[in-house]
């Protein structure tokens, strides 16, 4: 079991991770004209397993 300390400090990681993922999606939305076929179905992919699992923390 985390501390409120550790747990704390767990969550702000996270958060800091998000918003990576957050800028590296406003750069691909960008430059999706410059992406191919096989890339944009990739990123489709991707996104659509980060929906799944966003989906899941939804209280």
């Amino acid at each position: 079991m985390l501390t409120e300390e550790d747990r704390a400090a767990h969550l702000n990681g996270l958060k800091g991770k998000m918003k990576e993922l957050e800028v590296l999606f406003e750069e691909t939305e960008s430059r999706l004209g410059e992406l191919t076929v096989e890339e944009k179905r990739h990123l489709k992919g991707l996104a659509s397993a980060i929906e799944y699992q966003a989906s899941k923390l939804k209280l």
